[in-house]
């Protein structure tokens, strides 16, 4: 069995590029008397700021969730996962790979945090020297039926 999440990539990326449009809009905005209004008694800088906390606040949020690409393929002797945590487009990150002989894969454990919104697989494999605990792989871009063929795929 193997999938790979990369339309949910596309669509992450295609969200990033339309944030950054607003924000640039948002941005060019608090340069114009525009936005003025009673509600909303602001300086342009003090707009412009308002503007950019938000943004950053957004971007952590978002970033936070360690979204990424994810391809598995588990059906024959070997399982092999390739990820890569999709970050800012000034930020590059490595794509890592991680093969397991079936014979050798312990268990996995799915594992939530940052309040259920950041999930992250870890994989266990048997060693002569005992059980070795990989890195986690953020699997929060991953849909309910894709989270379904993985857990079938890690059986």
């Amino acid at each position: 069995m193997e999938f790979d999440n990369n339309e949910i990539v596309f669509n992450i990326m295609r969200k990033e590029l339309f944030a950054t449009i607003v924000f640039a809009g948002a941005f060019s905005l608090s340069f114009l008397d525009v936005y003025k209004t009673d509600f909303l008694p602001l300086e342009g800088y003090q707009f412009a700021l308002l503007i950019v906390l938000f943004f950053v606040f957004l971007g952590y949020l978002w970033y936070a969730q360690k979204q990424s690409f994810f391809s598995i393929e588990a059906g024959g002797p070997n399982i092999i996962i390739k990820y890569f945590i999709i970050m800012p487009r000034f930020i590059t990150m490595k794509p890592k790979m991680i093969e397991i002989p079936r014979s050798q894969f312990h268990k996995y454990k799915i594992e939530s945090s940052f309040f259920g919104r950041r999930k992250a697989l870890i994989l266990y494999q048997k060693t002569n020297k005992g059980v070795v605990k990989y890195p986690p792989i953020y699997i929060s871009s991953l849909t309910k039926e894709e989270m379904k063929k993985l857990k079938l795929a890690l059986q």
